[in-house]
């Protein structure tokens, strides 16, 4: 049908199959992407786009996205310090903890190694191997703490705290794509024009 230029049929079929499967392909996402395109639905190509992205981050699918962005005056695509920190982590995260994991396991034999020979061992040393390892658990535990959501419809109220009744610092519209870092129960922690905000979650698509 997708071939046939059933699109309506076919986005139907597609979205009912997703919530069964449980690691869709990035093709997937690209076709649901495009055929919500076709129907003019920005906001659900957008976040097929960002699916998409989360499992194949490539230059074509993040122009597609930087695109539809500036077409509708959207911020959090752009590839700033931090989303280049975060999508270079996402693209070489294996190798970068595989790395680490070795050199901690060479410096903590060379310090092993001197103990046993009775050998003065500095401070700064077993100092620095503490702080090395309790990176690299951070390292490991960064995926189940970030994450990045697209608001999901208007006038959504960017909150100073988690909870209903705090300050409301500013109100943002559908199509905005979030980084979120934590949160406390029904309230997801945003970063937002370099500040830690709060938001519901049910405001907000997470794309991964």
């Amino acid at each position: 049908m997708y071939k046939s230029d059933n699109f309506t049929q076919a986005e139907l079929i597609y979205e009912q199959l997703l919530p069964n499967i449980e690691k869709p392909s990035t093709a997937l996402f690209l076709k649901l992407a495009f055929l919500k395109e076709k129907k003019g639905d920005f906001l659900k190509t957008l976040y097929y786009l960002n699916k998409a992205y989360q499992q194949d981050p490539n230059e074509k699918i993040l122009s597609k996205l930087n695109e539809i962005a500036q077409l509708h005056e959207l911020k959090g695509y752009e590839l700033n310090d931090f989303n280049f920190l975060i999508l270079f982590y996402k693209q070489y995260s294996g190798f970068l903890i595989g790395i680490m994991l070795l050199l901690s396991i060479y410096i903590f034999f060379v310090l092993f190694t001197k103990r046993y020979k009775n050998r003065f061992i500095p401070i700064g040393q077993k100092i620095f191997l503490l702080i090395y390892i309790i990176g690299i658990g951070i390292l490991l535990n960064l995926p189940d703490k970030y994450h990045q959501g697209i608001i999901n419809r208007d006038g959504v109220l960017l909150r100073a705290e988690p909870s209903a009744v705090a300050p409301v610092v500013l109100m943002i519209d559908r199509g905005h794509r979030l980084n979120l870092i934590g949160g406390n129960d029904i309230w997801k922690r945003v970063y937002w024009d370099d500040k830690f905000l709060y938001l519901k979650e049910s405001d907000i698509w997470l794309v991964e």
